[in-house]
This record gives structure tokens, C-alpha cells and sequence, in this order.
């Protein structure tokens, strides 16, 4: 009788010791939470603002005369020489080469080549006593007051071209300007092989800046948005499971989660069309270490 009641007052001990060990660790589980919980998480923010923002389509491209032209001969014969000088500005139908027509035993006289247009000699392509043929090109003539670019559009971009769009030219010639155009030829026919359109693009040239042969690069804006509420885009996350796009917005000291629907970008900036207002203030950096409700502390703005 006495040693059933030992091992009672044993096994009572044993159970009261091990529940004051599972309530003390509880307790401190639930300091440890709580004080994880009350942690400020660092972070850095930029205030949402106001921006313009394009989205532009590359191309490259050669340039030409807007009106150009291969002058050939209408008779056969060798070279004469030429009257005019590379360079030179010529008038229509004024004589830009002779042609020695002579046959042996025969004499006639000098054939005469003429400029078919207004414009700038651009190449003289013979040598004095060069054979000439009905195909032989002769010179070229070019207006250089007005010049085009030539280039092609690839099929899944020509939607979004058409005439009359701006576009904005640069040559490595002049590499910290911009030449402002217009397009003014659109192919609606798809070279089967390049799967590409042909188009133009017809610049102002009054100082003749741009020459004939150039190589050009093209920026045709498709879309544009002035005053737009814009953020940096690495503030931008994505949801793996739905695609929507977020960011989080601190208020009261607190990251709150805020879906956005974003627009066109511009280095490094995103349009975004709703969930956003000017002034607010998003988090830039320490985002990806949040899920929303957590307190942070803004360390950089």
C-alpha cells in the first residue's frame, strides 16, 4: 500500500515538472514570434511620380537621295570626258558627259549626256575612254535637300507602323544628334523571304548633312503617354500563380501589398494605369523579403 502510494507521488511530480517545461518553452516560442513579428524590416522607397513615356521600335536602314537617279547613256561609244565634277550641282537637262560616237572610217558627233532631274552629282563611274553600253551606268544624280531612309519592317512589327508616324534618325556621322523624319512609305506586301515589308522613312536635309550611302538607324515611337504615373521597375514583382503584377506601398510604417496594371516602358521606368496615385511611396528595395502587414524601416529615399 505504501509503495503504490510512492509511485504515485512520483509519477505526479514527473507529470507537473513536464508541464511547466512545455509552458515555459511555449512562452518563449511565443516571445521569439513576437518579437520576429515587432522586427522592422530595412527598406528603401521612391515616391511615385509623374512621367512621359514612349515605346519606340529600332530599325536600320540606308540612305538616299529622295529623288535619285542612274543616268546611262542613249549612245554607244567611249567616254568624251565629263563636264561636271562630283559634288556639283546640276540642272535638268543640263549636259553632264560626252560620248566619242567615232567609227572607223565614219565621223559623227559627240553624243551628249544630260542630268534627267535637278540635283547633286553624286558618282561619276567612268574612267576617260571607257567602253559605254546602253547599260553602262554613267553618273549619279541626286536632290540632296530632301533625303530618304530605306529599310524593312519585320512582319510581326508592321502593325504598329504606319504612314505619317514620326521617326527619329541617327548616323554615326553625328552621333550626338537626332535628324526628325516622317514615315512616308509602307509596303503592304511581305517579301516572302525575309519576311519583312519594305519602307521609307523622308527627312528635311537643308544643309545636306546626310549624304546618299549612309548607314542609318531608325526610332519610330508606336505609343506615347504623357503624364503618366510612373515607377522604377525594379519595384515591380510578379505573382507566380496568378501573373498580375504588385508592389508594396508603406503606410503607417507598414509594407501593404497593392496590385497594379502596368503600361509601356521606357529605361528602366513602368507606366502603371491603376492601383497607384502620385506622392505614394513604394518600396524600391527589401521587397522581396515581404508578404504585406510587415513593419519596416525606410533606411534610404
Amino acid at each position: 500500500m505504501g509503495r503504490k502510494v510512492i509511485w504515485t507521488i512520483v509519477i505526479v511530480l514527473i507529470l507537473g515538472i513536464g508541464y511547466r517545461v512545455m509552458t515555459r518553452k511555449g512562452s518563449v516560442d511565443r516571445k521569439m514570434r513576437d518579437d520576429v513579428s515587432e522586427a522592422l524590416v530595412p527598406v528603401a522607397i521612391e515616391e511615385v511620380k509623374s512621367g512621359d513615356l514612349e515605346l519606340m521600335l529600332s530599325f536600320v536602314g540606308d540612305i538616299k537621295g529622295e529623288d535619285q537617279v542612274t543616268v546611262y547613256s542613249e549612245a554607244t561609244g567611249r567616254l568624251s570626258r565629263y563636264l561636271v565634277e562630283e559634288g556639283s550641282w546640276v540642272k535638268k537637262n543640263q549636259v553632264i558627259a560626252l560620248v566619242d560616237r567615232a567609227v572607223t572610217g565614219m565621223e559623227f558627233e559627240e553624243a551628249k549626256v544630260k542630268s534627267p532631274l535637278s540635283g547633286t552629282v553624286g558618282r561619276l563611274y567612268l574612267d576617260k575612254g571607257s567602253t559605254i553600253g546602253l547599260e553602262t551606268p554613267v553618273a549619279l544624280i541626286a536632290r540632296m535637300d530632301r533625303v530618304k531612309v530605306e529599310f524593312s519592317i519585320p512582319e510581326r512589327d508592321m502593325v504598329k507602323v504606319s504612314k505619317d508616324q514620326e521617326a527619329r534618325v541617327r548616323v554615326d556621322a553625328y552621333p550626338d544628334r537626332t535628324f526628325i523624319g516622317k514615315v512616308t512609305r509602307l509596303s503592304p506586301v511581305v517579301d516572302p523571304i525575309t519576311r519583312s515589308a519594305y519602307a521609307e522613312v523622308a527627312l528635311s536635309n537643308p544643309h545636306r548633312k546626310l549624304k546618299p550611302g549612309m548607314f542609318a538607324e531608325i526610332d519610330i515611337v508606336v505609343v506615347s503617354s504623357k503624364g503618366a504615373v510612373v515607377v522604377p521597375k525594379e519595384g515591380i514583382l510578379k505573382d507566380l500563380h496568378t501573373g498580375s503584377s504588385f508592389v508594396f506601398v508603406v503606410e503607417g510604417g507598414s509594407a501593404v501589398k497593392r496590385v497594379i496594371e502596368t503600361g509601356i516602358s521606357q529605361e528602366g521606368l513602368v507606366e502603371v494605369k491603376s492601383g497607384l496615385t502620385f506622392g505614394e511611396k513604394i518600396i524600391v528595395t527589401g521587397q522581396h523579403y515581404l508578404k504585406g502587414g510587415e513593419k519596416v524601416e525606410v533606411v534610404q529615399e
